[in-house]
């Protein structure tokens, strides 16, 4: 109700013609994390909350929408603004789409997808101002992007299915190659993506599996590239506490484990990175979800893992409020 009302005082003083074109979403969360750390013989404990509100507010007239994202933190430590508080608003994705004839057409700033080629390999930041346009051509799909003014930021994206096994490339001039196919077979959704540098000895390789059987689901994964800094991505499938960016890690395992229990939904996840010299890192992430009568869902997350490069081991305990409207 407080949603229906909010749309509909912004779209008073824009005619009624507006109202149903205006839509407004988001989720807001407060986190507390533990994190206890030990070095040697000696360890160190560090408390903190975060708050977090996103807002997303998309216009749409006919074929083009402009889609516009807020993030407003406080952490209660960092980003200390103009009037001395502890907090952070951040314009996150803002762009215009629309269509011309069959092409699609979208301009401003967005990040690209997990699930896209590359996503999980190089993170794929927003990029200031960039222009993509596609359209689809007896079932492949082309498409182009370019940032102006930044020469690096150009390339190529063809995508398509054969036989069921989806093919995408993706290929940014004197920069990669990437090559990621994805699919099901028996019961099993893959996904291997080949990324091919254009800089010597910077290549890498990702792929998942999982499979689903009486209610669980099983996964696994496998990073490995050349060189430990090839891998930029810092929110990937491994998280943000074992980020394949950290240190000199040029391969990763995992396999998790996900499912219902009495009501909750419980993961596990457990694996392994490798530095460059060789040196394997464990870590072990468990996470309890459950979403309450109130509308909340409360989050239980326990993670250990080893530090790249340091003689440092993390336990993180973070407990977590969100809600999404």
């Amino acid at each position: 109700m407080k949603k229906q009302l909010l749309i509909a005082a912004v779209a008073a003083t824009m005619g009624t013609a507006a109202m149903a074109d205006i839509s407004i979403s988001g989720n807001g969360k407060y986190v507390y994390t533990n994190t206890d750390i030990s070095t040697g013989e000696a360890a160190t404990t560090a408390n903190a909350g975060t708050t977090e509100i996103n807002l997303a507010i998309d216009g749409k007239n006919g074929d083009t929408q402009a889609h516009l994202e807020f993030e407003i933190v406080e952490s209660g430590t960092t980003d200390t603004g103009s009037d001395g508080d502890h907090d952070k608003i951040d314009v996150e994705d803002q762009w215009i789409s629309t269509k011309i004839g069959p092409v699609n057409v979208k301009m401003g700033n967005w990040d690209g997808s997990k699930s896209a080629n590359t996503g999980e390999i190089i993170e794929n930041a927003r990029s200031g101002n960039k222009v993509s346009v596609s359209t689809t051509v007896q079932g492949v799909k082309l498409g182009y992007w370019n940032t102006p003014g930044v020469g690096s930021s150009d390339g190529f994206t063809i995508g398509g299915t054969v036989s069921g096994v989806n093919i995408g490339i993706k290929e940014s001039p004197n920069s990669y190659t990437d090559v990621m196919v994805s699919g099901e077979l028996a019961g099993v959704t893959y996904r291997f993506d080949h990324y091919d540098s254009d800089t010597a000895d910077a290549d890498a390789d990702y792929a998942t599996a999982s499979y689903a059987i009486n209610g669980v689901t099983i996964t696994g994964v496998h990073a490995k590239a050349n060189t430990g800094d090839v891998f930029t991505e810092t929110d990937g499938v491994f998280g943000t506490e074992m980020t394949l960016k950290e240190g000199d890690v040029e391969e990763a395992s995992a396999i998790k484990v996900a499912g219902d229990l009495a009501g909750n939904a419980v993961s596990i996840q457990a694996g392994v990175r490798k530095e460059s010299s060789g040196e394997d890192n464990d870590f072990t992430k468990l996470v309890v979800s459950r979403a309450l009568a109130s509308g909340v869902n409360a989050i239980g997350t326990y993670i250990t893992t080893d530090d790249v490069n340091a003689t440092t081991d993390r336990n993180i305990f973070k407990a977590e409020l969100n809600v999404s409207f």
